[in-house]
């Protein structure tokens, strides 16, 4: 019987879920991750990997790009059995849920009165498609990390921003990243003058970040620069948290952001 006392950060994997803006370093971090790796492309970001031991396939919009997906995914579980890759990346999953609301007008003809798909038909069946792909991956035994972009929830009298969520359908906004032990929220800074890029590890302000790695004694920093092995120094003990970040420094915060939202 295995013991929770032999689990280091060396024995397991890292299930990761990054949110973030375009342009926030989501692609970067998860190109840092081990590698031979596998990328199920969905938005082109191929080159983000260029150079580096990835296996990719890249997906046409149209149901057959979906059954194309499926195809590959059962392809590399069958690869896994002999621990091919070291990581899977799904980036993103934008172009992951378009594809399946393809494939679900594909399955199901009936139309809204606008010739567009049908609330409680065609978006139910996108959710059962992309929840079920998804848990399929995550019980892979790799690093996973699958990527999103950042939806803003916006105050519909002011139109100032009171929160933001992955940008998926429905419900799979929460589904989604609950499944991982890791939810990181991409941002840039100006620290010292300069821009940087980080993911954040805790929920502030309106990132909804959290991390089972750090733990209760939340041994990785609030913020940390966006690198696969800067988290896991952190997390060995390799290094240590120092001082928080200069209290002047300015995040990406979207525009007519409500200060101090939780």
């Amino acid at each position: 019987m295995p013991s929770a006392k032999d689990v280091t950060p060396n024995t397991e994997f890292l299930k990761c879920f990054l949110c973030g803006d375009p342009g926030s370093g989501k692609s970067v971090l998860a190109s840092s991750f081990p590698t031979p790796g596998f990328l199920f492309d969905f938005g082109s970001q191929v080159l983000t990997y260029r150079g580096l031991d990835f296996d990719y396939e890249q997906y046409e919009m149209g149901p057959l790009g979906w059954i194309k997906f499926e195809k590959d995914l059962i392809r590399v579980k069958k690869e896994m059995i002999d621990y091919k890759y070291m990581t899977i990346v799904v980036d993103d999953m934008t172009g992951l849920t378009d594809l399946a609301m393809e494939r679900a007008l594909q399955l199901d003809p009936k139309r809204s009165k606008t010739e567009g798909p049908i609330w409680n038909v065609h978006y139910a069946m996108v959710k059962n498609l992309v929840e079920g792909r998804i848990r399929q991956i995550m019980d892979l035994s790799a690093n996973i990390v699958v990527i999103s972009h950042m939806s803003y929830i916006r105050d519909e009298e002011t139109g100032a921003v009171i929160g933001v969520e992955p940008m998926l359908t429905g419900q799979l906004s929460i589904k989604v990243p609950s499944y991982f032990d890791e939810v990181y929220y991409t941002q840039t800074r100006k620290d010292g003058g300069q821009t940087k890029w980080y993911v954040q590890t805790i929920p502030i302000g309106f990132g909804h970040g959290r991390s089972r790695l750090s733990g209760k004694a939340r041994i990785l920093p609030d913020l940390i620069p966006n690198e696969y092995s800067e988290i896991m120094a952190y997390a060995l003990g390799t290094k240590k948290k120092s001082q928080p970040l200069n209290k002047t420094a300015v995040s990406n915060q979207p525009p007519n952001a409500v200060p101090n939202a939780a």
